[in-house]
């Protein structure tokens, strides 16, 4: 399995009680049609997108769709949202084991930790700014085991 980790893009500011709200900010967007330039160059073709339930991340989620000629629905879960858990995601790739290609658009911190997790370095610490992108090349889904195959790190925000 190619599985795709995305943070979302850029977002509007918002406070604690309007976090789940909170949508693309405009240069969000924009980075995200810059994006969609390059992800074809990379043969990023999901067969299933999934998203966290919070808006920014549905949106960047819809945008990347979009943009790829996705067909099929965008399914959200809460285990991507910023309080999901390692447990939620290894059920999510055990249960779309089938898939060649899957694209999950979730969160930092969640997101690196589980990219490090992923291929084998669960200390390893690194920028995943809104935005970023990276394939895990997964040989046995039901084996929380990968190798990073490519990383495109976004923009701060």
């Amino acid at each position: 399995m190619l599985l795709y980790l995305m943070r979302h893009a850029l977002a509007e500011p918002g406070t604690p009680e309007t976090d789940l709200l909170r949508q693309l900010s405009p240069e969000g967007r924009q980075y995200v049609q810059h994006l969609l330039r390059l992800l074809p160059m990379f043969q990023v073709r999901p067969e299933w997108i999934l998203s966290s339930p919070y808006r920014r991340a549905v949106e960047t989620a819809q945008l990347i769709a979009e943009g790829l000629g996705y067909q099929g629905d965008i399914l959200t879960d809460a285990a991507l949202s910023p309080s999901g858990s390692t447990v939620g995601v290894q059920a999510l790739l055990v249960a779309f084991r089938e898939c060649e290609q899957l694209l999950l658009v979730g969160h930092a911190p969640s997101m690196p930790a589980w990219i490090a997790e992923l291929c084998g370095a669960p200390q390893l610490r690194f920028e995943f700014p809104a935005g970023a992108i990276c394939c895990v090349v997964v040989p046995e889904p039901r084996q929380w085991r990968g190798r990073l195959r490519w990383l495109i790190n976004g923009i701060a925000g």
